[in-house]
């Protein structure tokens, strides 16, 4: 989707809106395996005082993989997305401005980008997971498994007093 930015930039307080279903395919990683559903976008490119602002919520559905015990799950992913856009020469390499060349806008890179930079470091099913069992590979989200601890060798002389 593009955005024709013609009536905001030169009219301060105009605003465009916009609702689409973007292509969010670059999120999909080792841990986001599947988009799930028809992702929406809705917002708007405003123009405050000369300074273009792009806000936007977004709502997916994504399959994802446990980082600790590899179960797949479904969660939604939420955001609210504000960005400064800039046509200026030096907003190309600085960091608090989407440079904007010409007067169209896909804000669908710019979604991505602000949803990978917020995306968290690692996806768990849930916050307490505990993983597999380095040793055997069970769940122990399911209970125990038998494996005996290791032990610290520097303290093996010490288990032996407790046998």
């Amino acid at each position: 989707m593009t955005i024709d930015l013609r009536d905001v930039i030169g009219v301060p307080g105009h605003s465009i809106a916009f609702d689409y279903s973007p292509d969010l395919s670059e999120l999909l990683t080792n841990s986001v395996t599947e988009i799930v559903g028809e992702p929406r976008v809705s917002g708007e490119v405003r123009n405050s005082a000369g300074l273009l602002t792009l806000r936007a919520d977004v709502t997916a559905e994504v399959k994802c993989v446990c980082d600790r015990c590899l179960r797949e799950f479904t969660r939604e992913i939420t955001g609210e997305i504000t960005a400064s856009l800039s046509e200026a020469e030096s907003a190309r390499d600085d960091p608090e401005y989407y440079f904007v060349e010409g007067t169209t806008l896909d804000p669908g890179e710019i979604i991505v980008t602000e949803l990978i930079l917020d995306a968290e470091q690692s996806t768990l099913c849930k916050e307490d997971c505990r993983g597999l069992c380095v040793s055997c590979g069970a769940d122990l989200n399911e209970g125990d498994c038998a494996c005996k601890p290791d032990i610290d060798p520097r303290l093996a002389a010490l288990a032996n007093l407790l046998e």
